[in-house]
């Protein structure tokens, strides 16, 4: 049973849909890109979005954001950027999560 999240970011009011959990080849993308990112010294904002795209998108089911039609890497919407920046990081802390789930102490 997959999960739905609504975007907290008004300029791009949509959904994504989570997996219940990622499987392998979603975790390696995952772990890749947070390799990627920090490998990356001094990089933009852009660079950064955009090798973290490229984990949402091998592990979410869908993104849906109004006024779009066939979302992906090369089609995310970029400007205004630091809304854009925003939305992605919003959606990669909701990939951290399924990655690495905080439980609570008992």
């Amino acid at each position: 049973m997959s999960k739905t999240i609504v975007s907290p970011v008004k300029e791009f009011p949509g959904t994504v849909k989570l997996p219940d959990r990622l499987t392998m080849p979603q975790a390696l993308a995952f772990e890749q890109s947070i390799s990627d990112a920090q490998a990356l010294e001094n990089g933009t904002q852009t660079e950064y979005d955009a090798i973290f795209l490229k984990a949402i998108f091998a592990c979410v089911e869908s993104v849906e954001l109004d006024g779009y039609e066939d979302i992906s890497p090369d089609t995310f919407p970029a400007t205004p950027r630091d809304k854009s920046a925003e939305l992605i990081a919003w959606m990669f802390e909701a990939l951290t999560h399924l990655y690495s789930p905080k439980v609570p102490n008992e």
